[in-house]
């Protein structure tokens, strides 16, 4: 069900740095999106939410701006280590925090999105890529699981008009203004009418590299 009672879109941005939270706002903002942002306030969103609670968080965003139809986040990357020389427990516990907040957010933020209709869930990571890296078994089991994740929600989301999809990062950038207003116009697409033509699919930026399924 598409509802049409509010033609605004609100969208909660939850995005670890704070250049690509800044970059992203704007970029929505300017397309005509009420923005809320989970942590520190920025400028062009019209609220910040509290990070320790999803649920109440996003109940704020719709009791003050309206029916949530664009929820986007990431997940903060874990300590790189060996994993030889990594303590089972650590490695474990660093996983485990990594994919608190994404989880959390999109368990709480579901209910509000199909009274919505004709939502986005927007993951942003490193898809595979983050396996390029030395050290990083913690890290790309995170990113494997979000890529999980995203294919397993865009199936059973989809019959509720909620779309899911990815935007996968560069591992490696050399050049974060470019990476985060590349960032910002990826959202931007995914979010409006033009992004339900895509659904459990990974959109990655760059110029090229390995292709991976």
């Amino acid at each position: 069900m598409t509802s049409t009672s509010n033609p605004v879109r609100i969208a909660l941005v939850a995005l670890q740095d704070p250049a690509q939270r800044r970059v992203v706002v704007a970029r929505l903002t300017a397309d005509g999106v009420r923005v809320a942002v989970l942590g520190e306030p920025v400028d062009g969103a019209v609220l910040a939410v509290d990070p320790g609670e999803a649920v109440a968080s996003v109940q704020r965003v719709e009791a003050e701006l309206g029916a949530l139809s664009v929820l986007v986040c990431d997940a903060a990357p874990p300590a790189s280590a060996r994993f030889v020389d990594t303590d089972p427990a650590d490695w474990f516990a660093g996983v485990q925090r990594s994919m608190f907040v994404p989880f959390a957010l999109i368990r709480a933020a579901v209910p509000a999105l199909r009274r919505a209709g004709d939502s986005r869930i927007l993951l942003i990571g490193n898809g595979w890529g983050a396996a390029q890296l030395e050290d990083s078994t913690a890290r790309a089991a995170v990113q494997g699981g979000l890529v999980a994740l995203m294919k397993t929600l865009a199936r059973d989301l989809g019959p509720d008009g909620i779309i899911v999809n990815e935007i996968a990062l560069p591992a490696r950038s050399l050049d974060q203004p470019a990476l985060a207003s590349a960032l910002a116009a990826a959202i931007s697409y995914l979010a409006g009418p033009n992004g339900a033509a895509m659904a459990g699919q990974i959109l990655t930026l760059g110029r090229g590299g390995e292709l991976r399924p």
